[in-house]
Formats: structure tokens, sequence, C-alpha cells
């Protein structure tokens, strides 16, 4: 199966950028981030200590709507987690992230957000990375779909998602602690915590966390892809930027 693919710093008037496209999906979703700016008005919701985060999703063929506002408050809760915002120059500023949908099929009115969830938080982690956003870890996430029938689906095709009973998103930190969890569905708690197990394989590798979110000592597994695919997309970049300083050592 074809691996997603992204690249970095694609947009020169942006403080960082990133691309992402999941080849399951077909979504292509171009972020940028800029950061720290001044906020213009709203001096109110401006936090006095650390850096204020807004999130803006655009989709490429229509307006936004109620599921962009739902998955933007989504991603605003979960990068909060992340970005050090009481970091020197960061506080009473604004870190600003915007995600624009340009490829593969509009989320229709009414349909589930959760399938594009994925790809806009890994965007969003990469276009923190291309402007040098200190974070405190990264992440990585999954989404799969529980079908009818019991089975679970890694990185499940739009059909896939529609027919499903559950669908799940999940994140994990490079630490390997839950840092995200939704869901949609009719489902019990034996079918989560497969699905979670899945997810975690998915994103960290082979082991599997435990019920506390630790690791025991010597249970970590290999590298998973989609925390793979973060190091590498991250680190050819590095490459391409230095390789000057490579060639001329």
């Amino acid at each position: 199966m074809v691996g997603p693919t992204a690249s970095l710093s694609n947009l020169s008037r942006a403080d960082g950028s990133a691309s992402f496209k999941c080849p399951t999906t077909g979504y292509n979703v171009l972020g940028s981030v800029n950061a720290p700016i001044e906020l213009p008005a709203r001096r109110d919701a401006l936090k006095p200590e650390e850096a204020t985060v807004e999130v803006f999703v655009k989709p490429g063929n229509t307006t936004a709507g109620v599921g962009e506002r739902y998955v933007e408050g989504i991603l605003r809760t979960m990068l909060q987690k992340v970005i050090l915002g009481r970091e020197r120059g960061f506080a009473r500023r604004g870190v600003v992230i915007t995600l624009a949908i340009i490829g593969g099929d509009a989320v229709q009115r009414g349909d589930s957000y959760l399938t594009i969830l994925p790809a806009l938080l890994q965007t969003s982690l990469l276009a923190l990375l291309s402007a040098a956003v200190p974070m405190s870890m990264t992440f990585s996430t999954a989404l799969l779909a529980v079908t009818k029938s019991g089975d679970i689906i890694s990185d499940p095709s739009p059909v896939d998602s529609k027919t499903a009973s559950s669908l799940h998103v999940l994140a994990f930190s490079s630490k390997g602690h839950l840092l995200l969890n939704e869901s949609q569905g009719p489902f019990d708690f034996d079918t989560w915590e497969s699905v979670r197990e899945r997810a975690y394989t998915t994103c960290r590798g082979t082991a599997v966390a435990g019920s506390d979110g630790d690791i025991a000592m010597g249970e970590e597994g290999e590298e998973g892809h989609a925390d793979g695919f973060i190091r590498e997309t991250v680190e050819d970049h590095l490459h391409r930027d230095y390789t000057w300083k490579i060639d001329s050592a």
C-alpha cells in the first residue's frame, strides 16, 4: 500500500508551512503557521502569560460551516496541549494555524469530520515544526473503522467509513500517552480497547501501552509507521536544506 506523502516549507510568506496527502482518502491538506504574532482586536481573549492558539479550517470548494467550527475546536484543544505557549516571546501573542483542504472528496454537510481529522492534525504538526514553534512533544494519529461484523480497519476508505458501525480517531504523544480520543457510533468498551491497541500499533509500533498509558521497560516495539513518517519527513527536509553543507564537509 502506498503511504502518505508530505513536504515542509511550501509557502514563502508564512513562518512555517506543510502539505500532507493521504492516498487512502485522497485528502490533500495545505497548512500554514504564523507565530508569534500580534492578534488583531479581541484583546480580552488574549492570555496574559501564554500564547493564544487559533485554528482555521478552510474547505476548498465551499464556505466553512458548523463541521469546520467543530473540528477547529478539537484541533485547538489538542494543539494547546503540546505547544509551549509560555516560552519567551509568546505571552500575549498568537499562534495562528490555517489549514486548507485542497484535494479529495469534500466532507458533505452531515458527514463525519473524523475521516479528515488525522490529516489535519498531521499537517498542523508538520507546519508547527517548520515554523520552529516550541513544543513539549510530537504526536501521531490513526483513523480506524469498526465494521458491523466487528472487524477493525486501519485507514479506512471513504466507502468503508460511511458503512462502518463506528469511527475512531486516536492520537498518541511521542512519549506513548493518549492525547486524543474522538469516536462516533455505537461501540462497547471491549471494542474500544481493541481499537486503542490497533491505533497504538499503527502510531508507535508493535508494543501496546498499559491501561495507565505507561510503557513497561523493554516492551517498546519497532517504530510505528505514523511516528516514523513524521520523523522521516523532517529528516528529509533538513537534509535538503543542508545538502550544501554536507557536500562541502
